[in-house]
């Protein structure tokens, strides 16, 4: 019955239908040879290419070298440090870029020839190997304490022990925190079992090493205060300088681990207590002195063993002094900078270089990181990055950074052209911008200036001088009668205008009248004398 109804609707297929099923049955095998070969080569491609992926992956991988990072403001050099190196470590432990060792990026050459040779083929020394034993030691402590505190004597006795080593080979030892970690636990023993005067000794070697120490409350309440204490006891004790000398140029100077300088080097305001000094230098062995200092300046000389002839070292094409200046100084937009940093990348073997700089704020810390890119000779400036002032967020904080730093390496297309604004002096070049056009633009406008201020000033001065001049002599001259008698000032002017003339008081016409009365008296007398008189008197008058 199904084959009848078949039959039945294939004859009443349409003419249409029937030439396009026709159609289809010829194309099929045709699209099938197509898509087999294509097929083919998609399910090959991706097998293939994860090996070609990871190849390229490998010849395209970043290789980064940090500059060690710069200051501004009241920031103390060893929270500058933590940071550049915990950052250092995370980017190391990230994996995504070769990290350049920071010897090469400070001496400014790869560890190749004669320091290289010297390098490898020097066994592991006694101080190395003491220092492995007191990191182990150290560790055991803290698994004792963290399981019980009933091990809090022989935990006790591991950290004595590992301090005791690290003091002994301190010579070798790059990160002093170690040293102070162990100062505090023992600190710490001693105070849960009462005996604040070892206690407070332990604290104090601590806080001489690193001053910037800061104890977690959260942990240990009592200690925190207990170190507050020994702080404020060893600010009062005087404080002195330590100078190291050495005769090697190039000799790096350290102090408790903190980079000071380049031999001869001070260290200022140091606490009173002892003090590690460490001189280092690529191809000789490392140098070092512990100092006891008592409020008295002191003077050292270091002798470094030379291992490696200077002769077998690379040369220098760029010196890293000139890209710390730079970098310092926040030239990243300058010509010489890009051209310098290529110079200098190419010579570590780094295809980024990253900077930093750490600013003070009120209530934190700021990291600012730029990072330059050798090929393209650009520096993008990436997001700066907040610390609390004890660095107690210090690892989340740089796993934020290292992020970004990831990302910027990833895509650094921006480029800084001028100086940034956390860099000491930028805020200046904005200031004194202005100021030039304001004073070249206008020189026309002076003339118009001057001649306004100088008659406006001249009239008020004149008529304030001479009217009152004029007022205050002329009457003077006028009222005085005698100007030139000296005796006028006794004078009474008042008196003088109400007097009245001497030829109309009675007392003058009565003189008068005396005068005219006597000599009438004396000529009748002289006319009634004798004759010789009167003729001699005759003739006296007629001759």
């Amino acid at each position: 019955m199904f084959a009848i109804q078949a039959a039945r609707a294939g004859a009443a297929m349409p003419p249409t239908r029937a030439a396009m099923s026709r159609v289809r049955t010829i194309l099929r095998p045709v699209a099938i040879a197509i898509l087999l070969p294509m097929c083919w080569l998609a399910t090959t491609l991706p097998m293939s290419s994860p090996t070609g992926s990871r190849a390229y992956a490998e010849e395209e991988k970043s290789s980064l070298g940090i500059i060690h990072f710069v200051k501004r403001g009241e920031v103390g050099a060893l929270s500058v440090q933590r940071i550049e190196e915990y950052l250092r470590q995370m980017l190391d432990a990230a994996g995504y870029a070769k990290m350049i060792a920071a010897k090469t990026t400070e001496t400014g050459k790869p560890l190749g020839g004669g320091a290289a040779a010297a390098q490898r083929d020097r066994p592991a020394s006694p101080g190395t190997k003491a220092l492995e034993k007191a990191d182990k030691l150290m560790a055991a402590a803290r698994d004792m304490l963290a399981e019980s505190g009933e091990n809090a004597e022989d935990a006790a006795k591991l950290l004595r022990a590992a301090s005791d080593r690290y003091e002994q080979n301190f010579a070798e030892l790059v990160d002093f925190s170690r040293l102070t970690d162990a100062y505090v636990a023992l600190g710490s023993l001693a105070l849960d079992a009462g005996d604040q005067k070892t206690a407070g000794e332990w604290l104090t070697k601590a806080l001489v090493v690193q001053p910037s120490l800061v104890v977690d409350a959260r942990k240990h309440k009592d200690l925190k205060v207990f170190v507050e204490k020994t702080r404020q006891a060893l600010d009062a004790k005087p404080r002195a300088d330590i100078g190291v000398e050495c005769r090697e140029e190039g000799s790096d100077v350290y102090v408790d681990g903190v980079k000071i300088g380049t031999a001869p080097a001070t260290a200022k305001d140091l606490a009173f207590g002892t003090h590690y000094l460490q001189v280092r230098k690529s191809t000789a062995a490392p140098w070092g002195q512990a100092v006891a200092l008592k409020g008295k300046p002191l003077s050292v000389r270091a002798v470094l063993q030379i291992e490696v002839a200077p002769q077998d070292e690379i040369a220098v094409g760029v010196s890293p002094d000139d890209i710390k200046d730079m970098a310092n100084k926040g030239n990243f937009g300058e010509k010489i900078f890009k051209n310098s940093g290529s110079m200098y990348a190419r010579q570590v073997g780094a295809s980024h270089l990253l900077f930093g700089l750490v600013s003070k704020r009120p209530s934190s810390l700021e990291l600012h990181l730029f990072l330059y890119n050798a090929k393209t000779k650009k520096t993008c400036s990436i997001d700066k990055i907040e610390y609390a002032p004890n660095l107690s967020n210090l690892q989340m904080q740089t796993l934020d950074a290292e992020s970004k730093v990831h990302a910027a390496l990833q895509n650094c297309s921006s480029d800084v052209a001028v100086v940034p604004s956390c860099y000491a002096g930028a805020p200046e070049v904005p200031d004194v911008a202005p100021d030039a056009p304001d004073i070249v633009t206008p020189p026309d406008d002076n003339p118009r200036v001057e001649p306004k201020v100088e008659p406006k000033v001249e009239p008020r001065v004149e008529p304030k001088i001479e009217p009152k001049t004029d007022t205050k002599v002329k009457p003077k001259v006028v009222k005085d009668p005698i100007p030139d008698d000296p005796y006028a000032k006794l004078l009474d002017p008042d008196k003088d205008k109400d007097a009245t003339p001497i030829y109309k008081t009675w007392w003058f016409w009565t003189a008068v009248g005396v005068v005219v009365v006597g000599g009438a008296g004396a000529g009748i007398y002289a006319g009634s004398q004798s004759g010789a008189a009167a003729s001699g008197y005759g003739a006296h008058v007629q001759f």
